[in-house]
């Protein structure tokens, strides 16, 4: 192959399509037509050669072998490129990124992020908020978070989707709530889509069940299954590991997954320090 230079808005775009899975997403995320989209793929192409860089899978523009190879170069050298705008821009002090997150969301994933962040950025300031996702989507509105972490209805607008989190029953290892005539729940505030989620799909056991415990936060709740209290519907990435997973075949119902969505502010002068950790957490959220 030829010596080729790859300018930074060509491997933006082909971050864009690899991570939403369609031209048209692509072209809304970097500010392009479809048609200059699918001319910057076909530019990347011409410079790279054969085989093609996506094929289409049903709906979805999903990456070749080679695709792959070459997005693995992109976002390195889009993130230094980042790392080096932002580092020469930077004036003396501390870069503050208020990031807020509901407290069920607050484990692994968003740890990775952080740690990878942090590790570009030793001396930024990351305040982190806890509250529930309505709240913190108020919050972004208002300008008084710059990026949020939220469960989504896939609906709102300027919220991307991250992933689908499986939500699980959970209890403690000792309980046997089969074992309770009424079975007890321990639920996150009214509100909260899980907790709409829980009582919409016990209504259709027809079995009895009550809710015992209710509260906004996810250490309270854990500690009350540990107790052997109640059972409890948690996201599967926060479901620490000395409590049992309820199967579907244990007799509780099934749960559809929790949308987590991505907010970042939409400040035009907002620091370029912003975007990086929201590009961390795409990737962890993956």
């Amino acid at each position: 192959m030829r010596d080729v230079s790859f300018d930074s808005p060509l491997l933006t775009t082909l971050v864009a399509i690899a991570e939403t899975g369609s031209f048209s997403a692509a072209a809304d995320r970097v500010g392009r037509t479809v048609s200059a989209v699918s001319m910057q793929v076909k530019k990347l192409e011409e410079m790279v050669g054969q085989p093609p860089l996506f094929q289409k899978i049903g709906r979805r523009m999903v990456l070749t072998e080679r695709g792959e190879t070459l997005l693995s170069y992109a976002r390195r050298i889009l993130a230094l490129q980042e790392e080096a705008s932002i580092k020469m821009q930077m004036k003396p002090g501390i870069t503050k990124i208020r990031l807020g997150a509901p407290e069920d969301y607050v484990g692994e994933r968003l740890g990775a992020a952080l740690e990878s962040f942090s590790s570009r950025f030793p001396y930024a300031q990351v305040d982190v908020v806890c509250e529930p996702s309505e709240t913190l989507s108020r919050l972004a509105r208002d300008r008084k978070i710059d990026i949020g972490v939220v469960t989504t209805t896939g609906c709102e607008h300027g919220v991307e989707l991250l992933r689908k989190e499986p939500v699980r029953w959970v209890c403690s290892a000792q309980y046997d709530f089969r074992l309770d005539p009424t079975v007890p729940l321990a639920l996150f505030q009214p509100g909260c889509i899980g907790r709409a989620m829980a009582l919409d799909a016990w209504g259709h056991t027809g079995r009895p069940y009550r809710v015992a415990y209710s509260s906004p936060s996810i250490s309270s709740l854990i500690a009350v299954v540990r107790a052997g209290l109640a059972i409890s519907p948690l996201p599967l990435c926060s479901v620490p590991r000395d409590i049992r997973i309820l199967e579907d075949d244990a007799g509780v119902p099934h749960l559809p997954s929790l949308p987590i969505g991505l907010i970042v502010s939409a400040q035009e002068d907002r620091n370029p320090a912003i975007d990086n950790l929201a590009r961390e957490l795409r990737v962890s959220y993956q």
